[in-house]
């Protein structure tokens, strides 16, 4: 009878220990990391009644008789699920999502937990603020480097701290230089230079200038139907003006050659016609008898150029002649220099013996040169001269346009560049004023323009400006760098850059076979020492020339001036980052994390901590995202991982077997009362 009631008070005492765990559970559903508890009973020894019988040939076997003597507590478990993640904002708020736990310094102890609420003390110590427990990690060096063999340690972010200026070594190129790009070269033109019409010329008489009509062209002529009528007072003669396939049988002419031919024909021994050295036309009686010639045109301009030798009388024995207005048409190359005119017809006034001198400035160099004047010298010995003083590579560079004038055409770029051309021959001031030039087009570059900041290792700021250039070679750009201030350039400041037929980088060289760009910053800080990163050979990713607008720029330097740490920042690694003033951001430290073999081995020293025992295993240190398998979420705290639903259920089982056993109580109670009724 005595063993029901103790069984019934193992009971009670027992459950009454489940209840304490359920209402500590329940206290804590909105405690931080808090993990809930279980526990799960065992049955305590059982009394022997008889042993087991083995069976024989004749009997068969018999089970032990026993009754047990109650229950007892056989463990209370930690449940180590996961909780809930709850959004915070703050960013020394860390949740672990998976294994592990934070490692805490108290003193010279160590201790362990899953509450992740954290803050810096005024020393800058990453701690619990409830209790002054200083979270454990591996600082980082000054370059924000964590070497592997750096200890586990106190965190500790002193906001304030300086980050020492870093002098810029790199600086990385990216983006498109134009492959349709063209540089242009100068583009001069002179004024218009005629040349006297001579015998033997075949040039159209549509497109001459008679001078003694303010040097008015002749046009207009209308082919076939345009005649010229020559009279000497016995014959008269009709000749038109044909420029395409003639009829059969008419009198044609197209220049004054053809003219004067037709002329000389029909009129052979009463007078003959010429063409002087002056460009005129020269009538001359042959007949020995004076008379007078009748001229006439049915195109207004050639009748006026005409008009001074029409009615006039002609005499061979007096030296009368009738002479037309001087005829003149646009200079070609093959003229004779001593032949020329100008725009208005008048002579230049070159002879044999003169010297026309010759200078311009071609990029930032003087040109000189000279040309002597014979009566065999031509215009086109006067362009070739001019290519050669000016240094004009790209062919023919100067030439005679279709109005008589000399067009000089450059080299493309910049450092090809002509100006300041004087053409002069001394005393001749109708030679120097008609060799006057006008620009029609700048020479130009086909320039794009990269800069970026740079620093020295006194952290000054620096500008550096690195300057594209096409050649009129194909794929190929010169560069060349620059700074915007008192710095000096003391080496590797230029080079080539070239492209691949599919746009990818080629080549990018230093002149003088160097390697890197040297600057002086002039202020007492050291040589910069600066690599120009513009891609990998034969790649994309840096410089490119697509036939597309140049994007070129400076997409990164390694260099930045000195600063104060005045925010952190924490990934999902348990990385600490620092942002400086200067805009860098480097690491400063790293949480370390521990698990353990058996984690639910650890022993509750309240503060949401743990410590270790014997049976949890020492501690396996590690970083979240390595050994460890978990991450941290910065901003975030791990809720409680009790299930209410869980525990009321729980508790009402507990209830309900507290409530049992103490029913045993009484009935084992109301049967001793029975018993001791016995003797009365």
């Amino acid at each position: 009878m005595m063993r029901s009631l103790f069984a019934g008070v193992s009971g009670l005492r027992n459950h009454q220990s489940r209840m304490d765990v359920i209402g500590n559970n329940i206290a804590n559903v909105n405690t931080v990391g808090f993990k809930s508890g279980r526990v799960n009973f065992k049955e305590v020894m059982a009394l022997t009644m008889t042993g087991a019988v083995r069976p024989t040939e004749d009997y068969g076997g018999s089970n032990p008789r026993q009754i047990g003597l109650g229950m007892s507590v056989s463990s209370i478990d930690t449940i180590f699920s996961q909780g809930n993640l709850e959004s915070t904002g703050k960013s020394t708020d860390l949740a672990i999502n998976g294994e592990g736990f934070f490692i805490m310094r108290n003193g010279k102890s160590e201790y362990f937990t899953r509450a992740g609420n954290f803050d810096f003390d005024a020393l800058g110590r990453l701690i619990d603020p409830s209790n002054g427990w200083i979270v454990q990690g591996r600082m980082a060096d000054n370059h924000g480097e964590i070497p592997s063999s750096s200890v586990v340690e106190d965190i500790v972010l002193p906001f304030g701290q300086k980050v020492p200026a870093n002098a810029t070594s790199e600086v990385q190129f990216t983006g498109n230089l134009d492959a349709t790009s063209v540089p242009v070269g100068t583009i001069l033109d002179s004024s218009v230079l005629q040349a006297v019409e001579e015998a033997g010329d075949d040039t159209s008489i549509d497109g001459l200038y008679a001078k003694g009509q303010a040097n008015s062209r002749i046009s207009g002529l209308i082919s076939g139907v345009t005649t010229f009528t020559v009279n000497d007072g016995s014959t008269t003669q009709v000749y038109t003006w044909v420029n395409n396939d003639p009829a059969a049988g008419d009198t044609l002419f197209t220049s004054f050659d053809d003219l004067v031919q037709e002329i000389n024909n029909d009129f052979s021994g009463s007078m003959s016609a010429a063409i002087d050295s002056s460009g005129a036309v020269v009538f001359t009686d042959t007949s020995g008898a004076a008379h007078t010639i009748t001229l006439q045109s049915t195109n207004p301009t050639l009748q006026t150029a005409f008009n001074s030798a029409s009615g006039t009388s002609i005499d061979s024995s007096s030296g009368l002649t009738a002479t037309s207005d001087e005829f003149s048409h646009f200079a070609t190359g093959s003229e004779e220099l001593v032949k020329l005119r100008n725009s208005i017809g008048d002579s230049l006034g070159l002879t044999n013996g003169d010297t026309i001198d010759m200078s311009a400035n071609v990029g930032s160099l003087p040109k000189t040169g000279s040309l002597g004047v014979t009566n065999a010298t031509t215009l086109d010995d006067l362009t070739a001269q001019l290519v050669s003083t000016f240094g004009i590579e790209t062919l023919p560079g100067v030439s005679i346009d279709s109005d008589g004038s000399i067009y000089v055409e450059g080299d493309p770029g910049l450092e090809k560049a002509i100006d300041a051309v004087v053409i002069r021959s001394t005393g001749n001031p109708a030679f120097n004023t008609t060799m006057s030039f006008t620009t029609d087009q700048e020479a130009q570059d086909v320039t794009h323009s990269a800069s970026t900041t740079i620093f020295d290792a006194l952290g000054e700021e620096h500008i550096v400006s690195l300057e594209f250039k096409k050649t009129s070679l194909r794929n190929q750009w010169t560069w060349a760098a620059s700074t915007g201030g008192n710095e000096i350039v003391s080496s590797g400041s230029s080079g080539v850059v070239t492209f691949n037929a599919d746009g990818s980088l080629n080549t990018f060289t230093f002149d003088n076979g160097l390697n890197t760009l040297k600057i002086d910053p002039n202020n007492g800080a050291g040589i910069l020492d600066v690599a120009l990163n513009v891609g990998t050979l034969d790649g994309f990713e840096g410089l490119t020339q697509f036939a597309s607008a140049s994007t070129a720029l400076a997409s990164g330097q390694n260099g930045y001036g000195n600063g104060d740490l005045n925010n952190i920042s924490i990934d999902r690694t348990g990385k600490i980052t620092g942002s400086f003033t200067n805009g860098v951001t480097q690491t400063l430290a790293r949480l370390v994390m521990a698990t353990f073999n058996n984690p639910s081995g650890l022993e509750r020293v309240g503060d949401n901590a743990y410590n270790t025992t014997g049976n949890s295993g020492d501690p396996i240190i590690g970083m979240a995202g390595e050994s460890i398998r978990s991450e941290i979420a910065p901003g975030n705290l791990e809720m409680s991982n009790v299930d209410l639903a869980q525990e009321f259920t729980n508790m009402i089982i507990a209830q309900r077997g507290f409530q049992a056993n103490s029913r045993v109580i009484t009935t084992s109670d109301e049967m001793l009362t029975e018993l001791v009724n016995l003797k009365r």
